[in-house]
């Protein structure tokens, strides 16, 4: 099914003054990008509550029409209610599971291990969904790293070994240790910044 055209959106005041045709008109239009938003892998939502997501931005919108000032913010006023409503819906779930999303860390063979973390009263699930998905993005940069510059930075900051230390089990001095971990961060921050 194509997406209608901007003119296919119904006025400010057919849908303040409760035109259902022009509701459903107006959903019609906007159906793709609620369902785009709730479907975002950032708020790991199952089917089902991607369902109840929609609903309730729906909902959302509709008992929030009122306050809209003009009829050209319509696309950006959709979208903050979808972004608030699944943010809502994310801090729901999470306080009813009292559970934070899975993070982790790396295993004795190096290998990437997630953990469930309980969460406390003061656990903000917007902060802890920024951190998973930058956490993320540098899990997926450390694995095209070629091995040695993941071991260098994994000794450094996994293990928390000093240079000294990983001199010793690399086999070179502190001063070449100190150059490696700096190539190293640069290649990291060199892919972390393609991915922006």
């Amino acid at each position: 099914m194509s997406k209608p055209d901007d003119s296919s959106i119904p006025s400010l005041s057919e849908l303040r003054a409760g035109d259902e045709c022009a509701w459903v008109a107006f959903f019609e239009h906007f159906d793709e990008t609620i369902r785009a938003i709730v479907a975002w892998p950032r708020w790991h939502f199952d089917a089902h509550t991607c369902e109840d997501a929609a609903q309730t931005i729906k909902i959302g919108i509709a008992q929030s029409i009122g306050r809209l000032q003009s009829e050209p913010s319509l696309p950006a006023f959709v979208k903050k209610i979808c972004i608030n409503r699944c943010i809502d819906m994310l801090r729901k779930k999470l306080r009813d599971q009292n559970r934070l999303l899975p993070l982790g860390h790396w295993d004795e063979d190096g290998e990437w291990v997630d953990v469930d973390i309980e969460a406390g009263n003061e656990f903000d699930p917007v902060a802890a969904l920024q951190r998973a998905e930058c956490a993320t993005v540098v899990r997926a940069a450390l694995a095209r790293l070629d091995e040695p510059s993941r071991i260098c930075l994994r000794q450094f900051y996994v293990e928390g070994l000093s240079y000294k230390e990983m001199a010793e089990r690399q086999g070179v001095t502190v001063n070449t240790v100190g150059s490696r971990l700096s190539r190293c961060l640069d290649k990291l921050r060199e892919m972390l910044e393609q991915n922006r």
